[in-house]
């Protein structure tokens, strides 16, 4: 191995040590008792199966003594019973306690994960590879990353203790000397059969340990490649069975034979990922095991010997069998909790390289004044963007300016970049080249969350919730009623809320209340909308924010919206030219450009895009 391969591997080392230490803090500032619970509970766990061990030696030895006093037998029977019961009653009452921590931190986990999403910039959520993370993360549970850790030190802990008593057992087993001086009596009184033991225990530990560094080596790559088909039937359930709004289509057009083939064939292909990892653990978790099995066949035989020379009793010979089982098994169970260990780094790093994520939108300092808010000018300089993933610019080359005031049309063909124009403008995304200036400083240079701050929208993909109407209009759960409701009589929803009998704090689909109101579209449309009055932001930007609505409730609408935004600036976006008259200006954007821009009457003498644009819907209204 190279020098720069030996330091490369000391520094994955060292980082996935850095990454143990921080998962450490992590848990512990998330709930302080875990860790002491952990142990607490893995302790008497460990200690608890030599209450019957140790008591039924005594009751045996007791039994098969010549002079046994039946008061003390009956003294241990009632102590076995006893301590068991009150052991079991504690095990019980602790594991369930530490059960209710471990969820108690996992809830934490997925809200940190949940807000890292929510902050990231809004075009990385459209990464694949980004997702693909997300879905890892998502699934790993109890049963690997952060969370793991808590039963892999349990299981050291438990180990360490399974050990400890089983040394003070084996010491003792060891210093009964076998009747005889020679032969195969003197053999197991030398000390060479204790040397021989310890060796044989070495040499399994050893073993275990060494294939437990190999599975870890290889496991976590093997499975990289299995959970993408996971993540995508995991996706692809979650949309298409636990979606009620996919419901709809599914039953009508007979869909789910083809859902289904498509899970089977991601089935199939996570099976053919991971088989080669199963077989590879498999392998090696067979030979430890074996050479396990092997130690504890020969201490049994050891075991066997020594009582059949008289060493020990009859009750002795229960006691250092059952050590024997608790030893192999704690043998078993110290490598695989370090073999989770190792199996569990890079899922950790997996965790912490997701949380530490930097965004790629840049966090400027400038705020956003009122005196920017009273008179400001928007500008976009040759600007182009990419989405993540795809080759083709979504936008190339944009060059326009609007002002305060100015209520500005934005039509096309659909992907020819208008929803693509509105995110950059609100900084949802940042463009690759070019640069966006709000008078004449570069967006990137404002506090982000205050320039957010400048915009109520209405977006082509709204969002409903399934909380109360209320909420769903302020995006809170504390707001001002009055204001509420002014917005949704401004949005056309006025009539509707008269009929809801709980009105504001009616509760929206079903998802969460029996009683859930289910909204048509040009209803959730008309809430949209009044989630945009309610913000009452500098600018609107409004993407086909009346597709859900007849044309009567349409014109109200922008009767209405005109009306409120008679001071503001404004970017309609709709397939609709005909709300298109009351614009200052068009902008016709195709394949990525704008193609033309003008006033309704220049574009159609221009005769250009917009004019055929133009006469294919007016024909309909002829």
């Amino acid at each position: 191995m190279s020098k720069e391969n030996v330091k490369e591997e000391r520094r994955r080392k060292s980082y996935s040590w850095a990454n143990l230490k921080r998962a450490v803090r992590y848990l512990a500032k998330e709930s302080p008792g875990i860790f002491p619970l952990a142990l607490f509970a893995s302790a008497i766990d460990a200690a608890y199966p030599y209450i019957g061990i140790l008591l039924s030696a005594s009751i045996l030895t007791e039994l098969a003594s010549p002079e046994r006093d039946m008061g003390h037998l009956f003294f241990l029977a009632l102590l076995l019973v006893g301590l068991n019961f009150l052991g079991g009653r504690l095990l019980n009452f602790t594991w369930q306690l530490l059960d209710v921590l471990k969820y108690g931190v996992m809830k934490h986990v997925e809200r940190a994960v949940a807000v890292k999403a929510w902050k990231m910039d809004y075009a990385m959520s459209a990464d694949p590879q980004l997702n693909e993370t997300k879905g890892r993360i998502s699934r790993m549970g109890y049963g690997s990353g952060v969370l793991a850790l808590i039963g892999q030190l349990e299981g050291v802990f438990r180990a360490i203790v399974i050990l400890g008593i089983s040394t003070v057992l084996v010491t003792e087993f060891f210093c009964a000397k076998a009747a005889g001086e020679g032969g195969l009596a003197g053999f197991m009184n030398h000390w060479s059969a204790s040397v021989l033991f310890l060796a044989l225990l070495g040499f399994s530990v050893f073993y275990s340990i060494r294939c437990s560094a190999k599975i870890e080596k290889n496991y976590f790559k093997l499975n990289e490649a299995a959970e993408k088909p996971i993540n995508q039937m995991m996706n692809l359930m979650s949309s298409s069975i636990e979606e009620y709004q996919n419901g709809k289509d599914i039953r009508m057009f007979r869909a789910e034979n083809m859902i289904f083939n498509r899970l089977q064939e991601q089935s199939r292909r996570f099976l053919a990922e991971a088989e080669p990892g199963v077989r590879y653990e498999r392998r090696k978790s067979c030979m430890s095991e074996l050479f396990s099995r092997l130690f504890n066949m020969s201490v049994y035989l050891f075991v066997g010997l020594k009582a059949l020379y008289g060493a020990f009793g009859v009750g002795s010979i229960l006691k250092y069998t059952g050590m024997v089982t608790q030893l192999g098994a704690a043998v078993t169970m110290f490598s695989d909790a370090i073999r989770g260990f190792f199996q569990n780094f890079e899922y950790i790093k997996l965790f912490f390289d997701y949380l530490d994520m930097p965004n790629a939108t840049a966090e400027g300092t400038l705020p956003v004044t009122q005196e920017i808010k009273d008179n400001y000018e928007f500008e976009f300089r040759n600007v182009t963007f990419s989405y993540p993933g795809t080759e083709t610019p979504s936008l190339q080359d944009i060059s326009c300016r609007f002002r305060k005031g100015e209520k500005i049309a934005i039509v096309g063909r659909n992907g020819s970049g208008k929803t693509t124009f509105i995110k950059l403008l609100c900084r949802l995304c940042d463009p690759q080249k070019g640069e966006i200036l709000l008078n004449g400083v570069d967006v990137r240079k404002y506090q982000y969350e205050e320039y957010l701050e400048f915009f109520s929208t209405v977006f082509q993909d709204y969002q409903i919730f399934a909380f109360g109407l209320g909420e769903n209009v302020a995006a809170e759960s504390d707001y001002d009623h009055e204001k509420v409701k002014e917005a949704l009589e401004n949005a056309g929803f006025g009539e509707r809320l008269k009929t809801m009998g709980e009105g504001l704090d009616t509760q929206l689909f079903k998802r969460f209340s029996e009683d859930g109101v289910e909204l048509s579209g040009g209803e959730s449309q008309k809430v949209a909308i009044a989630r945009c009055l309610y913000k009452d932001a500098p600018y609107l930007v409004l993407d086909e924010p009346t597709a859900a609505l007849d044309p009567l409730a349409e014109a109200d609408i922008y009767q209405r919206m005109n009306q409120f935004a008679r001071d503001k600036g404004a970017i309609y976006i709709s397939h609709r030219l005909s709300s298109c008259h009351f614009c200052n200006r068009i902008m016709v954007f195709e394949e990525g450009r704008i193609a033309e821009q003008g006033s309704h009457e220049e574009l159609l003498e221009a005769g250009g895009l917009y004019r055929r644009l133009w006469d294919a819907q007016a024909q309909y209204y002829a």
